[in-house]
Formats: C-alpha cells, structure tokens, sequence
C-alpha cells in the first residue's frame, strides 16, 4: 500500500510538471499545446478511472501481468499520448509516467515491445513533421534509445524483486501449512502413542494379575476339594472358605471383563469407526489421495475374519505410517494398498511408483520404519522392504493368526 501511495503522489506531481512544461514551452513547431494537455488529461482521467484498479489486481501485484485487460488498457494510452505529441511535442516527456504503467501492467518481454512502440511514438511525428527519417533519428533517437534502455534495466530489475517476493511468499506459506500439518501429526501420534501405552499397562499389569488371582483361587478351591474328612465342626469353616474363594474368583471375573473392556476401548480410534479393520483400511487408503494428485487403490484378498486387536493396530499403523511416507516424500502418483487373509497369516502390503529410498531401509532417517520393524517383531510378525531409486517401495508386513 505505500508503494501504491507513492506511485500516486509521483505521478501527480510528474503530470502537473508536464502539463505545464507544455503549456509555458516556447515550441514554433507546437500546433495547439492546450489540445495536448487535454489529451495529457484523458490520459490521467482514463488512468484514474480504469488504470489505478487494474494495476491494483492480485495479478499486477505479484507481477503477472494482466493479460487482455491490460493491452486495453496500454492501446487506449498510447492513443492518447500520441495524440498529445503531435500537437506538441514536448508532451514526449510524459514518458515518465507512461513507462511505469507499462511494466506494472504487462510482464517485461511485452511490456519492453510496447516501450518501444511508446518511445518511438515522438520520433515518428517529428519524422513525418519534416519529411525526413534521418531527421527524426537525428532529434528523438537519442532520446529514444535512452528511454528504452533505462526502462528495460529499471523494469526488468523491479519485475525480479516481484518474482523472487511471489517465491518468497508462497515458501512461508508452504512452510506454515507443513508445521501445522506436522504439529496435527505429532499430536494424533501422542495420542495414539499413549492410548496404546496405557493399554499395554491395563493388560501386563492389572489384567494379568487379576488372571493370576482367578487360578490361585481356583487351584485352593481345589485342594479344598481334596482335603480328607474333617472334624463336624471344621466343615462349616471348610464351607465358608470355599465361599470366600468362590466370592474372590468371581470379583476377580467381574474386574478382568471390566479390564478387557478398557484395553478395547484404547484401540485406535479408526478401528472403533470402522465395522472391521478391512474397512478402516479402505476409508484410510481413501484419505490418504484427498487433497493430493496420488491416486490410492485397496484390495482385499481371502475371506475378512476378525482378529485380535494386537494383530489389527500392527496392520494398520502400518499401513497409516506407510501412506503417510508416501504422501510426503516419495513424490509418487500412485499408492496401491493390499490386505490378505490366509489360514495362518494376515498381511498387508503397500506398493508406491514413488522416489525410492537411496539408503537401505534400516540406516534411513527417523522412526517409521525401524517403528514398523518393532511393532511386527512384538507380534511374532516380520516386516520386509524393497526399494530402489527410482523404482518405488514396496512395504510388506506379515502377522500370524
């Protein structure tokens, strides 16, 4: 906006120095000066009207020139601004003003040709005035070429500023949308990361030690049962023992369901949306091309039968963690995501067109990979990786039913 103000306030003082530079001239050859300040004055008032918006647009402001509207614009000036030579000649010098209007309004290698056809403007009226081409050389080609080479510099540097601002701007903002799409990412995986913790702790600790509860109680009740004869008055002792056991077994029962239900309902959250984890699959391969030129493709082999919740957050945060790798470094087009079913295994296996990786996969940055390897490993699963520069990645991770 003060660029903008300052164009203003240059090309009113300019004109008002041309207007009268025209009009107190002492030029013989001059055949109306009023004329050519009138025509000076369309100029100005076409400017003000039409000119001052479309050099205001998003695309004269990242100095992408405005096309058609822009050539309007020029034909109509250069029509008047030679209009106002002719009547008098020392209206060339505002040329100072139209220059500018040139290279805001077209990009430099049109908006140089139409300088050009500007500068050359006062040296063909003074041409046809004397009959002479020569003699028009000799008094505007100067003035001329001095005209076209300060503007070519001037233009061309201003034009280079503009597109390295336009980069400028669009790296920020590529920049911003990258950190909090990271800053989303980490906290999803905060969330999922502690989720699962507290899983793992819910079934180590508590669920564990309530099972070994059940079979402690379960193994006395036993000897109970095997104990010999008692005295008539230990057996009604013996039977309310074995009532306290069978009380603490069922308690113990009641708390390891309610531990159960707990561990289900850490599951990921896409598991909890989805009606099986062939679905979560689908909807997450779908997900993964929004907003992106991938196309993502998902394909079930063998019959879906539902596993155990360990087995189905391996293959899908695999398959989350993968899809995410292509999504953001592998310049890939295509992502292809298979789930299969056999009688002993399931996998899932996720195939990309993309970059490859230039380094093996266990020596590449970050905790992806290595995360994946963990995750399998802690299954009983394995996780096999083939890629190369150039070739795409080929993701495969087998888990046992």
């Amino acid at each position: 906006m003060r660029g903008y103000l300052t164009w203003d306030a240059f090309y009113a003082v300019a004109l008002l120095a041309c207007l009268v530079f025209v009009l107190t001239l002492d030029d013989p050859t001059a055949h109306s000066p009023a004329l050519a300040v009138c025509a000076l004055l369309g100029g100005a008032g076409w400017y003000v009207t039409y000119g001052r918006r479309l050099m205001r647009t998003a695309q004269a402001a990242a100095g992408t020139g405005t096309g058609r509207p822009g050539g309007v614009y020029l034909a109509a000036l250069l029509a008047l601004f030679t209009a106002a030579v002719v009547l008098a000649p020392a209206a060339s010098l505002a040329l100072v003003i139209v220059v500018p209007q040139v290279y805001w309004t077209l990009r430099p290698v049109p908006a140089t040709a139409a300088v050009v056809g500007f500068a050359l403007v006062p040296l063909v009226v003074e041409a046809v005035r004397t009959g002479s081409l020569s003699a028009g050389v000799a008094a505007q080609g100067p003035t001329a070429l001095l005209v076209i080479a300060f503007s070519v510099l001037c233009g061309t540097w201003v034009h280079r500023i503009i597109d390295q601002s336009a980069e400028r701007a669009a790296l920020i903002e590529e920049l911003t949308a990258t950190r909090s799409e990271l800053a989303a990412a980490a906290e999803r995986a905060g969330i999922a990361a502690e989720r699962e913790r507290l899983a793992g702790e819910i079934h180590d600790a508590i669920a564990q030690g309530l099972s070994s509860i059940v079979m402690l109680t379960q193994a006395t009740a036993s000897t109970l049962s095997r104990m010999g004869e008692l005295p008539p008055t230990n057996a009604r002792l013996t039977t309310q023992a074995r009532e306290q056991l069978d009380l603490v077994a069922r308690t113990a029962r009641e708390s390891l369901a309610e531990a159960g239900a707990l561990v289900e309902a850490l599951r990921p959250t896409a598991l909890d949306t989805a009606a099986s984890l062939p679905e979560a699959l689908r909807r997450l391969t779908a997900h993964a091309a929004e907003g992106t030129p991938l196309t993502t493709t998902f394909t079930l082999n063998g019959c879906a039968e539902p596993l155990p919740v360990a087995l189905e957050v391996v293959l899908l945060r695999t398959t989350q963690e993968a899809l995410s790798n292509v999504r953001q470094h592998a310049r890939a087009t295509r992502a292809d995501v298979s789930l299969t079913y056999t009688h002993t295994h399931a996998s899932v296996e996720i195939r990309d067109d993309g970059t490859g990786l230039s380094a093996p996969p266990d020596d590449s940055p970050g905790y992806g990979l290595s995360g994946m390897l963990r995750r399998a490993e802690q299954v009983g699963g394995t996780r096999k990786l083939t890629s190369a520069p150039g070739r795409g990645t080929t993701l495969h991770v087998e888990v046992p039913r």
